[in-house]
């Protein structure tokens, strides 16, 4: 019964892969006119960031080392949320995993 409870807590929790981060692929805005969102292995690219190393965790999304244009370092904490139908939900936009391509 344990095992039952254990599987069914983790489908409720939506497609996560280990480290917690969503599922590979590009994640396009629904209605919102901002970046997609990309996971890649460890790393996110986010608000133009790219972060090879992020954590994701209690709905905050944090590295020690993002990337941006230019070559700039900087940390970054930010909110990352994964909905139960494995969209994510970041600075009040909802962004939709794409199969293929990029996002239209």
């Amino acid at each position: 019964m344990r095992s039952l409870l254990a599987c069914l807590a983790a489908v409720a929790a939506g497609p996560v892969v280990a480290g917690g981060l969503p599922a590979p692929g590009v994640y396009c805005p629904q209605g919102s006119d901002v970046p997609a969102i990309s996971v890649h292995g460890a790393g996110v690219g986010i608000d133009l960031l790219d972060c090879p190393r992020a954590r994701l965790s209690g709905g905050r999304l944090r590295a020690d080392r993002c990337y941006a244009n230019g070559g700039s370092e900087v940390p970054y904490d930010t909110d990352l949320a994964i909905a139960p139908n494995g969209d994510l939900l970041h600075d009040g936009a909802r962004f939709r995993r794409r199969s293929r391509g990029p996002c239209p």
